[in-house]
Parts: C-alpha cells; structure tokens; sequence
C-alpha cells in the first residue's frame, strides 16, 4: 500500500464517517485545484505583459518565434517558457474538470 493509501486508510478508520471524509477531501481538492488556478493566472499576467512589451499576442510570438524569425534572445525563451507553463497548467486543470465532470 502507498504511503497516500495508507493516509486516507487511517483518516478512515479514525472517522468512520464517509461523509465527512468525503467532505475533508474535497476540500484538499478545492485547495489544490485554487492553488493552480492562481499559479495560470500569474502565468497568464506575466504572458500579458509579454504581449503588450512586444506588440504581438502570445500565438503570434510562438508562430514567430516557432519558425525562427524572432532569433534567440534570452527574454524570447521567458516568453516561451511562460507560455508553456500556462499550456500545461490550462491542460491539468482541464483534465481535472473533466475527471471530475
């Protein structure tokens, strides 16, 4: 049993209520889920002022930067690492509504 397992085994059996187990993890869930939430929108004001600096949406950029237009300058790989983080946390959340229907 993994470590995680064994967590919520324990928090079982010292409840012994699934409701409010059941209540206890959706409230980690929530918690989990507003944390990244506010980590996509740092990532998303950060690509914002990318966006207004250089005069080009991010897609923009990323065509542009993409096909080798733009060179590489340092601040074209913040850009594109922002961009990524923001794709990526945009795709986990996503999964997660899904999951969660």
């Amino acid at each position: 049993m993994n470590a995680i397992a064994e967590k919520l085994h324990l928090i079982e059996k010292l409840s012994g209520n699934s409701s409010e187990i059941n209540r206890l993890l959706n409230n980690v869930i929530y918690f989990l889920v507003a944390a990244d939430q506010k980590k996509l929108a740092r990532f998303h004001d950060q690509l914002a002022v990318f966006e207004a600096q250089y005069g080009m949406t991010t897609a923009e950029f990323q065509r542009r930067f993409d096909s080798g237009e733009l060179g590489d300058a340092p601040q074209w790989f913040d850009w594109d690492g922002y961009a990524a983080l923001a794709a990526s946390m945009e795709k986990k959340l996503s999964a997660l509504d899904t999951e969660r229907g």
